[in-house]
């Protein structure tokens, strides 16, 4: 199925992240990143890709030390209407480059948050308020790096239960290095480990054990961690499976042991964590992968956002059948079937994700997608 778009905004600068609120399911986060010449703020030609991305229409990506560029970046929040028909802006603000950004799953001293991984080296916490003026208020800073590193990617630890409060952040940084993010009343930087020798573009937590953690890079390598164990050394070491970096990964919330992995080799995998250097199954998305989204209710449906090849929804039938898997107790996902698809987009396909609990009249899932040298954010059903 061909998915058509429902409704369009031009975003002005470019746009890489998309997040819907949870138990807001018409309230949507934009997050986009710019680099401008800051003689005069006149906006570079062909602004470069979120780092790793050496598109052929961009030019060469300036040295994020350099005096001459910056990284901006703005925050959108949008509330969409009409079963996604309509995109209403309800407030923007401008900062330096955004990287990732996710709302906290469960509120957090009572406040829905949303944290932002931005391109100097912070992590910045905006709390979402009745104020029909500034819904989002900035509420906390965590310096995780210098201003010349880049924060690329975080997660929240309490996606599946609230059993895992308080919550913890974990942050990849362009360093190589990972934070972990703690405490009750106010985050800060409570363990830090170098995992990586090239940028490491995801850090992941496994949402059914939070002490878990799985990382990816530019390396081509997986890794995992055991914060308990201090993260001297990781607990396996995945470098012989991937073509490309490795720049996704999300733990199945439904489906216990499994993880999806995306990479810049086009092929998304799925993993049993009981046996990680050997993939269950592969699907080749084609493009190369940015983010991967599992469906907030469906197990065996997973979106996808596929760089050069745009947006994709993938089925893994065996996901819905006895639990995901076999009388032996392992997951058997099956082959990947290609459920639908939305090529509304012009440029590089970044950011994605599932409106939990949002739908079209006639009942169709309503998804968010977002695209890079277009700056364009789209809603669309499937």
């Amino acid at each position: 199925m061909e998915a058509t778009s429902l409704s369009c905004v031009d975003t002005v600068y470019s746009a890489d992240a998309v997040e819907f609120c949870p138990g807001r399911p018409n309230l949507l986060a934009c997050g986009t990143y710019q680099v401008v010449k800051d003689e005069g703020e006149e906006r570079v030609a062909n602004s470069p890709a979120p780092p790793g991305e050496a598109g052929e229409e961009q030019e060469a990506m300036p040295d994020s030390t350099s005096p001459d560029f910056t990284r901006y970046g703005r925050c959108l929040l949008y509330e969409v209407g009409q079963g996604g028909r309509s995109l209403k802006e309800l407030q923007r603000f401008d900062g330096p480059a955004i990287l990732d950004m996710k709302w906290s799953p469960r509120p957090r001293n009572d406040q829905t948050m949303l944290a932002v991984a931005n391109a100097k080296g912070r992590v910045q916490f905006h709390a979402l308020t009745e104020d029909a003026e500034e819904p989002l208020k900035v509420v906390d800073e965590v310096e995780c790096a210098d201003e010349s590193t880049l924060c690329l990617s975080l997660e929240w630890s309490t996606r599946r239960s609230v059993t895992f409060d308080p919550a913890s952040i974990v942050v990849s940084l362009s360093s190589g290095e990972i934070c972990l993010l703690e405490g009750e009343n106010a985050f800060e930087v409570t363990t830090r480990w170098h995992a990586h020798d090239f940028e490491p573009w995801i850090a992941a937590f496994d949402c059914w054990e939070p002490t878990t953690v799985w990382t990816g890079g530019d390396d081509l390598t997986l890794k995992g961690w055991d914060l308990r164990q201090g993260c001297d050394r990781p607990t396996f070491v995945n470098k012989r499976t991937f073509e490309g970096g490795v720049t996704s990964i999300q733990s199945h919330i439904e489906r216990e042991n499994l993880f999806a992995v995306g990479s810049y080799d086009s092929r998304v995998r799925l993993f049993d964590k009981r046996k990680p250097l050997t993939p269950l199954t592969e699907f080749d998305a084609g493009g190369g992968n940015w983010r991967l989204k599992w469906h907030p209710t469906d197990p065996s449906r997973l979106l996808i956002a596929g760089m050069h090849g745009g947006f994709k929804v993938v089925d893994f039938d065996g996901l819905a059948l006895n639990g995901g898997v076999d009388s032996d107790g392992w997951l058997r996902p099956g082959e990947g079937k290609l459920h639908a698809r939305f090529d509304g987009h012009e440029s590089l396909a970044y950011g994605a994700d599932w409106s939990d609990g949002g739908r079209t009249d006639d009942g169709k899932d309503i998804v968010a997608s977002c695209s890079f040298y277009d700056h364009a954010l789209h809603v669309w059903a499937c």
